[in-house]
């Protein structure tokens, strides 16, 4: 049995201006983000880790290190590149309000109706290409360390679709749920070929 641990970036200063951050872009974690990152390394230090996996953004770099920075024993730091965020092409930097006044229909899809989504206009990426590359991580670190305990730290979208996806959801329902709040703690146990949601977005630890 193997048990995998997922925890969202802390909140960044674009988070609070309400403006697309995906894998292009990137912006400092907020003070507050710093202790609640410190609370999430808290909540999980008597967990025996074999890995960590993180995103190669500074923002989730930033939140695993504090994470880590609470445990006693060192565990390696794995960078995925595949575990960046989703890519949202021109939109990148801007202001959700930029996107509702541009491509108001795709706007609506992203939130709404993800199977609908078409980002060709502006360079986005695409929910199955999201999906395709940040499984491939996942796949791999189970072959790798099957009953082991592991972590993967990265970013909201992209890990809402990986949990979602390895549930059986399909693209349409990805984001029924909503997204991962900031340094939340998300776990799914796997046995053979079955998949069970432990812990869904979990911000007890942050209280």
């Amino acid at each position: 049995m193997t048990k995998l641990y997922f925890v969202r970036h802390g909140k960044t200063e674009w988070n609070l201006d309400g403006r697309f951050q995906g894998g292009t872009g990137d912006s400092a974690l907020l003070e507050e983000s710093l202790k609640d990152a410190t609370l999430t390394g808290k909540a999980l230090k008597n967990i025996e880790f074999k890995q960590i996996y993180v995103s190669p953004q500074k923002r989730a770099k930033d939140t695993a290190k504090l994470i880590l920075a609470e445990r006693e024993e060192a565990i390696p730091l794995i960078e995925e590149k595949d575990l960046r965020e989703f890519g949202f092409g021109e939109w990148e930097g801007k202001h959700f309000s930029y996107a509702l006044e541009t491509e108001p229909e795709e706007f609506h899809h992203l939130r709404e109706q993800p199977e609908k989504y078409n980002p060709a206009n502006f360079g986005g990426e695409t929910y199955p290409a999201l999906i395709e590359r940040s499984l491939n991580v996942i796949h791999t670190a189970l072959k790798e360390h099957s009953d082991e305990n592991l972590l993967f730290v990265a970013h909201g979208v992209t890990l809402t679709a990986i949990i979602q996806s390895l549930l059986g959801a399909e693209i349409k329902d990805i984001r029924s749920n909503g997204l991962m709040s900031n340094t939340s703690i998300s776990v799914l146990e796997v046995k053979n070929t079955t998949t069970t949601l432990i812990k869904w977005d979990d911000t007890d630890h942050l209280s």
